[in-house]
């Protein structure tokens, strides 16, 4: 029997590659909107449904985090086994009707029910798609595409601002036919059910998605216990990866989240328009970020640097957290959200490399839990980040105008751990993958 070392093949042809990343991209971009049209109805959300920091902090941290991860492996597993394409359209389907869930929400349980459903949905992703995109491109240009799919956080973010800034606005003309609890829906209830209809445009592009042909597995089918044993005597390769990433990303899930409110309470901004200039960010300078972290880790790689996509998430740590710090420490509103841009623009570079690190030193039956792993812990250690602001705030400052003081103080701790273990452990990874590419006769 082959070991899962010597099963792996480069890509088999598919015509349809690009189309794939399109599609696969639409899919990341609507749950984004999804994840992140929350975010900027925090203060209606919290004045109708009797919420605390805390308790929207665990709704949007906590429960999302803990329920994505509970799911994602056992997802990734399907997916390395299944169809991956119908996967992702039941997700797709599933966290759409869960958005729409949100607003008919009663109190935080069921708000919590829902927002736990949809987080087990979008669990449906991102394993599945790394997968297929690392089907159809060889590992040397894994970073382009995988930029252009984790971009799509920045886009979906955007469009989020927009759609909800919209959607409030369509409002006042919408209500008056619509009741809920006796009473006329209120606007952020409309805006939910307008976003969970929105699913249907990426829905269509999926139905058209060929499923890539994978190499037979060697041994069968793989089971999460063999992908442990896999994973063992590379743990530091890709611990640098997963914990690099998870400590990196973890101040700017908690500033993503909390900026409208914080701006709200510091600077007198209505979140809605903090929301529309955040949104602005995303696609101004958090797509751009995303894009070029994927083309630098490719320049790093061609000069030599075996280390490049690790590089790229050394770089952007180490400008990105004092960018943030600046943000909540600013007496203005433009030079605030102008570091919040430039904050976008250094955290948007390193997704793509991560990724395409895994990716690259992963055999092919494994690649789909290799990047549930990865989601796992976004979601468990980063969006700890958005419960830990909230209870700073409510607990410690026991001051609501503090929160971003909370979020100054997660992002200098994480940011600086982030740097300290991507600095001494990226070497593992160089190691790792010569090793890989020996295996599989890559100069």
């Amino acid at each position: 029997m082959n070991s899962p070392q010597q099963s792996v093949s480069l890509p088999a042809s598919y015509p349809h590659a690009w189309y794939l990343v399109l599609a696969l991209t639409a899919c990341n971009v609507m749950a984004q909107i999804d994840r992140f049209a929350m975010t900027l109805l925090v203060t209606p959300m919290q004045h109708e449904l009797g919420l605390n920091d805390t308790q929207t902090g665990l709704i949007g941290g906590l429960v999302t985090g803990v329920f994505y991860a509970l799911a994602g492996l056992p997802l990734a597993r399907i997916a390395d086994q299944f169809s991956r394409k119908w996967l992702i359209i039941a997700g797709l389907i599933g966290w759409s009707l869960m958005t729409m869930a949100s607003g008919l929400a009663i109190g935080f349980w069921t708000l919590c029910l829902a927002r736990l459903l949809l987080s087990v949905g979008d669990a449906t992703l991102g394993p599945a798609a790394n997968s297929m995109i690392a089907n159809v491109f060889a590992a040397q240009r894994l970073s382009q595409p995988l930029s252009i799919f984790a971009a799509a956080a920045s886009i979906g973010n955007a469009l989020a601002s927009v759609l909800v800034a919209g959607l409030l606005a369509l409002s006042p003309w919408i209500a008056p036919h619509l009741s809920w609890g006796g009473a006329p829906m209120a606007p952020w209830r409309l805006v939910m059910l307008g976003l969970g209809l929105v699913g249907i445009l990426p829905f269509l592009l999926m139905l058209r998605v060929r499923e890539p042909i994978r190499q037979a597995q060697a041994g069968g089918s793989p089971s999460f216990k063999a992908f442990l044993a896999y994973l063992s005597p590379r743990r530091r390769a890709y611990g640098v990866c997963y914990f690099g990433y998870a400590l990196f990303v973890l101040p700017f899930v908690a500033l993503s989240f909390w900026l409208p409110t914080a701006f709200e309470r510091a600077h007198h901004l209505p979140s809605t328009t903090a929301g529309v200039w955040l949104g602005l960010g995303y696609l101004i300078a958090g797509a751009p970020g995303t894009l070029f972290g994927g083309w630098l880790a490719g320049a790093l790689e061609r000069r030599g640097h075996k280390d490049g996509k690790l590089l790229v998430l050394l770089l952007a740590t180490l400008a990105a957290t004092p960018a943030a710090a600046l943000s909540q420490m600013a007496g203005d509103v433009v030079w605030g959200m102008a570091m919040v841009w430039a904050a976008m623009f250094c955290a948007g570079m390193a997704l793509g490399p991560v990724t395409a690190a895994i990716q690259a030193i992963t055999v092919n039956e494994f690649r789909a839990q290799a990047a549930a792993l990865l989601y796992l812990l976004i979601f468990i250690v980063a969006f700890m980040g958005i419960p830990v602001a909230g209870a700073l705030t409510d607990l410690w400052f026991k001051d609501p105008l503090k929160l971003g003081q909370s979020l100054i103080i997660i992002g200098l701790t994480f940011g600086t751990l982030a740097a300290l273990l991507v600095w001494r452990w990226r070497r593992h990874f160089v190691v790792e993958l010569q090793r890989y590419e020996t295996s599989i006769g890559t100069p």
